[in-house]
Order: C-alpha cells, then sequence, then structure tokens
C-alpha cells in the first residue's frame, strides 16, 4: 500500500519500518509535488507490502492513498459550532473543532452518534477513506 510524505522527503527514520511489513518502494520528487491521489502536495510516496497501522503512519505523518471518496454535503452546524456533512450513504460526519479552520485543514471527520446532527463525534473515518466537500459548481477537498 502506498503512503505520502507531506511534510518532507522520504529519508532513513522518517518511516516506519514493522516487521513482516516489506518496503517495496520508496520514491522521492525533486520538489514538494502536488498528487492528485490525495489531493495535496508531498515530497514522496513509499509502498509496503501490507497496510501500515493507523498510528504508525500517523506517527510518521504518512497519508495514505485513499481507496474510496466519499462525496460529502453541508447540512448545518450543530449545537457546539461544528460543520456537520452527509455522505452519499446518508450518513452524518462532522468536525471534532468548531468554526471553519478544520475544512481549511482538511482535518479528519468522525461519525456522530445516533446518525445525527446534534449527536457527539464518535469514530474517526477509516484512514484508507477520503472525502470530498460539494459545493455546488466546485469541490473542495
Amino acid at each position: 500500500m502506498r503512503y505520502y510524505s507531506t511534510q518532507c522527503p522520504i529519508t532513513p527514520g522518517s518511516y516506519p519500518e514493522p516487521e513482516n511489513n516489506k518496503i517495496t518502494e520508496i520514491h522521492n520528487y525533486e520538489n514538494k509535488t502536488y498528487c492528485e491521489e490525495i489531493g495535496r502536495e508531498a515530497w514522496g510516496y513509499i509502498e509496503y507490502a501490507h497496510p501500515l497501522r493507523p498510528e504508525e503512519a500517523s506517527d510518521f505523518e504518512l497519508i495514505p492513498t485513499p481507496r474510496k471518496i466519499k462525496k460529502m454535503r453541508f447540512i448545518g452546524v450543530d449545537g457546539w459550532d461544528r460543520m456537520v456533512f452527509k455522505d452519499e450513504d446518508e450518513y452524518v460526519w462532522k468536525y471534532t473543532e468548531p468554526g471553519e479552520l478544520p475544512m481549511e485543514r482538511h482535518d479528519l471527520l468522525h461519525s456522530s452518534t445516533n446518525n445525527a446532527l446534534d449527536g457527539e463525534p464518535c469514530w474517526p473515518m477509516k484512514p484508507d477513506i477520503d472525502y470530498r466537500i460539494e459545493t455546488g459548481s466546485q469541490d473542495t477537498k
């Protein structure tokens, strides 16, 4: 599975080396380069024979190649001023922090308890899933 490094080129010590998970390829770009697969710039990528555990990737700030992109539409703001969205399967997702900054940072969305606008944020979106917020005529990633 491929993981992109968005913070620095891939060098010794900048990636996990788990037992029984062979590194199959390391590729650095000459400069930080926009990568369509993750919708942002990266310094390069590393591929493993098997997926990393989410905390392994997170500890080294590696972004997995998303397997699915959920289309989200804004449905409102909850009682704590957190932005709330619904995906194409009618599941409710929300940011854990109030305001617009999480959207600008492309923060992780969390499921909502009881699949409700005012439900508490629950489980984070799986690391192999990304999202795109539909805003009408253009999309925000």
